[in-house]
């Protein structure tokens, strides 16, 4: 999938909070923060990158240049939604639930975070660590990092009494 079209998505959610709580704008640097979150997430959980841009590490962080390509040098990044955007987010939450799933999930763990907490923890973290600067973040690095520190994978699967109940067969 196309980075932008994750970035799309992004800003439709920041939109939202923005109008719902009063939530400050997704900034780029955020959205290149999350989006590291992403990839992680993603090649942890399906072994593939959930889009095909390189994340360099840069002395801020990671970087992805179609991002800062497409922004320049806006700090916020949500402004005015377009056809564009809303047509990416509807693609996503229509045809792509596996890039759904995982955008969801890092936005709720990660989205309410200000772009210097998120700077501070991601520049903490082995990937980053262990990338030199104007290099890229190796994805077999990124995904052992990812399934060993961030995505929690079950043992086992627990019961669930009400999901048991509902699935019950009937009594007669």
């Amino acid at each position: 999938m196309k980075v932008k079209r994750m970035v799309n998505w992004l800003r439709v959610q920041s939109a939202g909070q923005m109008g719902m709580y009063g939530a400050e704008e997704l900034t780029q640097w955020k959205a290149m923060a999350l989006l590291y979150y992403v990839q992680g997430t993603y090649l942890a959980m399906y072994g593939v990158p959930a889009f095909e841009d390189e994340i360099l590490i840069e002395k801020n962080g990671p970087v992805i240049a179609a991002v800062r390509q497409k922004y320049h040098d806006r700090i916020r990044i949500v402004g005015k939604l377009g056809k564009k955007a809303w047509a990416d987010d509807r693609l996503i939450e229509d045809r792509h639930p596996q890039h759904l799933d995982v955008l969801h999930a890092v936005w709720q763990a990660f989205g309410d975070l200000s772009t210097i907490e998120l700077r501070q923890q991601m520049l903490q973290e082995a990937p980053c660590q262990e990338t030199k600067v104007g290099q890229a973040i190796d994805l077999d690095r990124l995904t052992a990092y990812f399934q060993t520190e961030v995505v929690a994978f079950p043992e086992t699967t627990a019961a669930d009494p009400v999901v048991d109940a509902v699935h019950a067969d009937p009594v007669s």
